[in-house]
Parts: structure tokens; C-alpha cells; sequence
């Protein structure tokens, strides 16, 4: 298996630090332990980490049941950027396949996309036969706001940009995909 965490920020000319994680799995169904470890250690303290690593598992075991990446030699990789305190994106990259992407017809339950549509706020998939990146993201819930001090930077954001809106979701259904991902 070829890991490679990075934290810090994924740019130098990024405004504020984002904490990263970067890996890299062969592209085989018994990775899941792994996933779901990486992104617990990564996520600590983060309110939606169930709501991460149910989907991003999805994601993976897509990537292995369905693209090139199930090939001998084949890998997926996962990078997660989390915005703290505002929302977490997660991309997980595989090695192409001949799907269309047609995110916009509703999946069934109970496959990945299914899930990732109704728990993550937004989601969206580019690429094609040479590789697919299939991306959501999942708001941190709302918060009480702490008014800004006189001498406290606030990063500038563009005009007109708002997060995400987060779809809610029952206690019941986190319940049993957290059930259903221990039986993995």
C-alpha cells in the first residue's frame, strides 16, 4: 500500500492553513479498515466525521468494485481538506471506467451514491475512461457566532459566496450505516 498524508495548506498562496490527507490504496475491497482509520485520526474533534468516512468508504468501494482501479496493480486515492468549523471535502480518484457520472437521476438505496446524496451538502464527479474524481462536501453544523475582535484576522472571502447548505439527516440512518460499515 503507498500512503502519503499531508497536512498543512495545499497551496502556498492559500489564505489560511487547510488540513489535508492525501493517500493512496490498491484498489481492493479490504482497504476499508484503513479508510476509515486514516480519516478518524484525521478528523478528530470534527462533528460530521461519521458522516466523511460513511460516504468516503462508499466512494472507495465504488472505485474498487466498478473502475480500472480493481485491476491488477490497480489504486484509488482519497484527498479530504478540512475547512474547520465550516465544512469538509472529500474527492476520491480511481482509474476510469465507462459510467456516464450522471449524478442528477436519484441513486438507489442502498448503494454509495444513494448515500452520498442524501448525506453530503453538495457533491459532483469530473473525468472519464483515464480516471474518475467523484467529490462532496459535508457542513460542519451551524454555531453559535463569536463576535470578531477588534484585533483578530478574519480571512476575506469573495463576494456573494455562502457554504453549502446541509441536507439534515435522522439519527436512524447514521445509526445503521454506522452499523453496517463495523460489519466491513
Amino acid at each position: 500500500m503507498t500512503n502519503q498524508c499531508r497536512s498543512g495548506s495545499s497551496t502556498a498562496a492559500s489564505a489560511w492553513p487547510v488540513p489535508t490527507l492525501e493517500r493512496t490504496y490498491p484498489g481492493q475491497l479490504d482497504q476499508g479498515q484503513h479508510i476509515r482509520a486514516a480519516l478518524r485520526s484525521f478528523l478528530v474533534g470534527c462533528p460530521v466525521t461519521d458522516e466523511v468516512i460513511a460516504v468516503a468508504w462508499e466512494l472507495a468501494a465504488n472505485a474498487c468494485l466498478y473502475s480500472n482501479s480493481n485491476r491488477p496493480g490497480g489504486q484509488f486515492a482519497m484527498t479530504v481538506h478540512d475547512f474547520t468549523g465550516d465544512y469538509v471535502y472529500a474527492g476520491v480518484r480511481d482509474q476510469g471506467s465507462t459510467w456516464d457520472a450522471d449524478l442528477g437521476q436519484a441513486a438507489e438505496c442502498p448503494h454509495g451514491l444513494y448515500l452520498m446524496q442524501q448525506m453530503a451538502t453538495t457533491y459532483g464527479a469530473a473525468g472519464g475512461r483515464r480516471g474518475w474524481i467523484v467529490w462532496f462536501t459535508v457542513n460542519y453544523p451551524a454555531a453559535t457566532p463569536v463576535p470578531a475582535l477588534a484585533s483578530r484576522q478574519v480571512p476575506v472571502r469573495p463576494a456573494g459566496w455562502c457554504p453549502p447548505q446541509r441536507a439534515p439527516i435522522s439519527p436512524e440512518i447514521l445509526r445503521r450505516v454506522r452499523a453496517a460499515l463495523d460489519l466491513l
